[in-house]
């Protein structure tokens, strides 16, 4: 868990750096575009520690997917409103979560 606590704070950093890039009107799609690969990873090690019960992460993985279609939508759609609200209300809120769950 310490291994995944520390992963964190560079995929909060990224996710806020995007979204101001978003919100200063910068171009943003080749920053998300690499970030994308470290995130799919990073999804795949939550989903697999919510599966753990000797874990006890507690996550709403239908919440998770969600978020993550919604990013596809938003990079899909070049809606950066739309993928700004869910980078910072989504994405950022589940990194938040998991800080919360393993720094305690």
């Amino acid at each position: 868990m310490d291994k995944l606590l520390n992963q964190l704070q560079p995929h909060i950093e990224a996710v806020e750096g995007i979204g101001n890039k978003i919100e200063n009107s910068e171009e943003y799609m080749e920053e998300i575009r690499k970030y994308l690969p470290s995130l799919n990873s990073l999804m795949a090690e939550v989903f697999q520690m919510a599966q753990n019960p000797e874990i006890g992460l507690e996550m709403d993985t239908e919440f998770v997917l969600q978020v993550l279609n919604d990013i596809l939508y938003g990079i899909e759609h070049r809606d950066s409103v739309f993928l700004l609200d869910v980078l910072r209300y989504g994405l950022l809120e589940i990194y938040v979560y998991m800080e919360e769950e393993f720094g305690t």
